[in-house]
């Protein structure tokens, strides 16, 4: 039980801190005639992957323990 919670609990930080630099603030002065800088996406594609593998083999290995 409390190997369930300590996963959930790391799975949630860890998500967290990868999308801290989505929220990043804008330049304070943008001109009217261009178009807005994007957010850094391709950066954390290849960690959020990783991530998402390593999540669902937990919670796969965990279903197969209860089953």
């Amino acid at each position: 039980m409390k190997n369930s919670i300590t996963t959930k609990i790391s799975s949630l930080l860890l998500l967290l801190f990868l999308s801290t630099a989505s929220f990043a603030q804008n330049p304070t002065e943008v001109p009217d005639d261009e178009d807005p800088t994007p957010a850094p996406i391709n950066d954390y594609i290849v960690p959020m992957l990783l991530a998402g593998v390593v999540l669902g083999y937990t919670f796969m290995k965990g279903k197969a323990k209860k089953a």
